[in-house]
């Protein structure tokens, strides 16, 4: 059974309009009997559910209030017929039931509203997917820092003890040290802000700008009260990530330190250049492996084939000892290539050394080094004490440490967790031999001082995230001359380096949302019970140093 309808063919309105009067001829068809019966009240009442479909779509936040009100108006622009238009043609509706009805306005309410959750309609701001795959995060420091000095310090400018920038001596192991018996008190600022984006199947990327230097690899703080009010700024993260659904690890770039391990090794904020791949494998009974395998160049030289790099490896297991202990554990092999200095041993003046053999290619330089491990003099040829000339030195060991780190977690009183950690490490580089042919020294006395240890409490929550949370730990360490490269140690503990031992005791507590104040103090004096060369240079020297830090943090 058909009926005749006559229905005028209408101007192509805008997109807006479009979709209204697809909703209105909807229900037109809806009630396409009652309209043929009463035509005037059908256009009322096609005008009174197209409003109240507007009305719905501006409630559930799909439409602003002015776009509703342009999108009536266009509708009814759209709906008059032109002037010169043509008489309709006749349209044939068939007879549509009240189910049809009912499942036609359901299905068509759904792909409406599918399409206004995918486009995001009249939604404030909305962002283009590109940018919707970005994420920023950062976080500020603000540290108050006191540096207290022995008196009983031995003087910087003591050659005897290998301070100071000295040229008449063939070893030295703290040539930079400038400060040994005034106190210093400081403000530092670290501020840090990164882009993370997220590019779908398993791959990520991220960019991140920090404050610190272009020397130090360990250090992104700028100590404040410089006349420029400035800070230099440096990109300390910039990476390509794969993640495996947690299972395989490949990143490239300049990245966090990949290796598991306390900062008796790795320093918060030290990051790497380079490549690296993990390997995490859940096994049965909770118990898990990991793998880690990277190569990190540290300095590339455009004039020699002898860079340096770093290569490192470990692997790892952590299980359950009881249903509320865990234990995890690391042994990592590591191997600093090209560090080793090669002294220049020729008998000729001091501008032709570098000229023929170019010593200066295996300099451990100022800047970069902090203090503490073995150095000798690279341009003091044999038989001449050359006080006229800079020494330039270089690093009297290899080195390629062994670490063993090992965690005890305990979770009997969760959310509060209680952490014991242990570190280990043992240079194996170390050879006097060697150190003797590089050095030109055939008679070096040298004592091999060449392990670290540090033993961690940690008392808390596992982060400070909110306002009441805490943490609280204490921690000794021992960390000998030739232990570690003195360039990438923590520069609180010690001011940086390696030749000490001492304790560290602080916390941190959540003021607010990702907001908390920490406090830390760390006392440590240098090792000076054995004589590292004889009979001109002795390890006597003192040097005690005590830090103070107090320290607001805010991470978004």
């Amino acid at each position: 059974m058909y009926r005749r309808i006559q229905v005028p063919l209408l101007p192509r309105p805008s997109r807006w309009a479009g979709l209204v009067l697809a909703l209105s001829g909807a229900l037109s068809v809806a009630h396409a009997e009652e309209a043929v019966q009463d035509g005037r009240a059908e256009l009322a009442r096609q005008k009174a559910l197209t409003d109240s479909l507007i009305n719905t779509l501006v409630d559930s936040g799909l439409l602003s209030r002015e776009k509703a009100q342009q999108l009536l108006q266009q509708a009814q622009e759209g709906a008059r017929p032109a002037a010169d238009a043509k008489p309709a043609p006749v349209i044939r509706i068939p007879y549509i039931t009240e189910a049809t009805k009912t499942e036609l306005r359901e299905g068509l309410k759904q792909d409406v509203l599918k399409q206004a959750r995918e486009e995001r309609w009249g939604e404030p701001g909305a962002l283009p997917a590109w940018l919707r795959r970005l994420t920023l995060e950062g976080d500020v420091r603000v540290r108050f820092q006191h540096d207290g000095f022995a008196q009983s310090n031995t003087a910087p400018d003591d050659a005897d003890y290998g301070f100071g920038a000295q040229t008449n001596t063939d070893l030295a192991w703290g040539p930079d040290v400038v400060n040994t018996q005034h106190n210093r008190d400081r403000m530092t600022l670290r501020a840090r802000l990164g882009v993370h984006a997220e590019m779908g199947q398993g791959f990520d990327a991220m960019v991140r700008l920090s404050t610190g230097n272009d020397k130090s690899p360990v250090s992104a703080s700028a100590t404040q009260g410089n006349f420029s009010n400035k800070y230099a700024t440096y990109f300390d993260q910039a990476f390509i990530r794969y993640n495996d659904r947690g299972e395989l690890l490949a990143t490239a770039g300049r990245f966090p330190t990949p290796f598991y391990g306390s900062d008796l090794l790795w320093p918060d904020d030290l990051n790497l250049d380079g490549a690296a791949v993990s390997g995490r494998w859940a096994l049965d009974a909770g118990h898990t492996a990991f793998f880690t395998a990277g190569a990190f160049p540290l300095q590339e030289l455009e004039i020699s084939s002898r860079d340096r790099w770093l290569y490192g490896v470990q692997t790892g297991y952590a299980l359950p000892l009881a249903s509320d202990i865990q234990l995890r554990t690391g042994l990592g092999l590591y191997d600093f290539q090209g560090m080793a200095g090669e002294a220049d041993t020729q008998v000729t003046p001091v501008a032709a050394l570098q000229a023929i053999n170019g010593y200066t290619l295996t300099e451990y330089p100022k800047g970069v080094r902090s203090k503490g491990n073995t150095l000798i003099r690279l341009n003091r040829p044999l038989g001449i004490n050359d006080g006229s000339t800079t020494s330039t030195w270089g690093l009297a060991s290899r080195f390629r440490p062994v670490n063993l780190t090992a965690e005890l977690n305990f979770m009997q009183f969760y959310p509060v967790l209680v952490r014991v950690g242990l570190d280990v490490v043992d240079n194996l580089g170390f050879d006097l031999n060697d150190i003797r042919r590089r050095s030109g020294i055939s008679d070096l006395q040298l004592s091999k001082q060449t392990q670290g240890v540090q033993l961690k409490l940690t008392v808390g929550h596992d982060r400070v995230e909110k306002a009441g949370q805490w943490l609280g730990f204490v921690t000794f360490r021992r960390l000998e001359r030739d232990a570690w490269l003195d360039a990438f140690t923590d520069t609180t503990w010690h001011l940086g380096g390696t030749n000490y031992q001492g304790w560290s005791l602080g916390g941190q507590y959540g003021v607010g949302p990702r907001t908390s104040m920490g406090v830390r103090y760390t006392t440590t004096h240098n090792l000076g019970d054995a004589v590292v060369y004889t009979p001109t240079l002795s390890n006597n020297a003192t040097l005690k140093i005590d830090v103070f830090q107090l320290e607001a943090n805010v991470r978004f």
